[in-house]
């Protein structure tokens, strides 16, 4: 755990409240037991008395905080509309759920680290299919959905932002523009395909628990966005959305991106 975490209001203020609680509990129940702290130490003047309680109080303090931020840098567990949202340090494809996988809004499938790059999540999970050309079947024949009518660009045939495709145990998103090969979206676009999303995830989840990684902190980055506002995006758009989900989700991260993000301060947004 890095040391930033522990650079948070919001985590000293409730382990506070917290240290408080706990020496208000020992004094009471001292009194109940008409026990001292004369009876363990040599102590009689009253500032003496005073320094002892404020001593463990700032221990207790620090302790509390430590390991409230030690928890919060392993995962948390956030309860929004009803669903149990779990943000983790993770790898998404040992997931036995349902695993969102983020591609352009032509569903390219060419890894060739100008069209995708073979270290992007959308990259890595194209060169674990053995069958290239079912996947490409599977795009080519998905039906229109009300309206998100497929439609040409540039010559070929893109989807509308927040489109999902459902192949195997992968919903498949298109996630962002693509020009130039480039992979572009801008913050408003970010959050019109988020809102989107979790109608699709709705329509096609089938009552099965979804992971998800954290859209935009790999190669399509938001660049007035970091890691922190992008999760609390993804998290505020679930928590604004209609979207009728009634199983886990699960949000994965890579430990680089949990060295960066403040959990406990997520946790308490929501």
């Amino acid at each position: 755990m890095k040391l930033s975490k522990l650079y948070s209001k919001s985590l000293w203020k409730d382990s506070f409240l917290y240290a408080v609680s706990f020496i208000a509990a020992i004094e009471t129940i001292c009194a109940i037991a008409n026990f001292s702290i004369t009876d363990i130490c040599n102590i009689q003047k009253w500032w003496e008395k005073g320094l002892v309680i404020v001593g463990v109080f700032l221990l207790f303090w620090i302790i509390i905080s430590v390991v409230k931020a030690f928890r919060a840098d392993h995962s948390i567990t956030l309860k929004i509309k009803g669903i149990n949202v779990k943000i983790e340090e993770g790898d998404i494809f040992e997931s036995t759920d349902w695993k969102l996988i983020p591609f352009n809004e032509f569903f390219d499938t060419t890894v060739d680290d100008v069209v995708i790059a073979r270290n992007s999540l959308n990259g890595k999970f194209i060169e674990r299919l053995q069958d290239i050309d079912d996947l490409n079947r599977k795009i080519n024949e998905a039906d229109d959905v009300h309206g998100m009518r497929k439609k040409t660009k540039a010559g070929r045939i893109c989807y509308s932002l927040g489109r999902i495709i459902a192949y195997q145990d992968y919903m498949l998103l298109a996630f962002s523009h693509f020009e130039n090969n480039q992979a572009l979206l801008s913050h408003n676009d970010y959050e019109i395909c988020l809102r989107t999303m979790w109608k699709e995830i709705s329509r096609v989840y089938a009552n099965r628990p979804i992971t998800i990684p954290l859209l935009g902190g790999g190669i399509t980055r938001i660049t007035d966005k970091n890691e922190f506002q992008l999760l609390r995006c993804i998290l505020c758009t679930l928590n604004t959305s209609n979207a009728q989900i009634y199983q886990p989700i699960t949000i994965v991260l890579t430990r680089e991106s949990i060295d960066r993000i403040n959990l406990y301060d997520i946790k308490k947004l929501f």
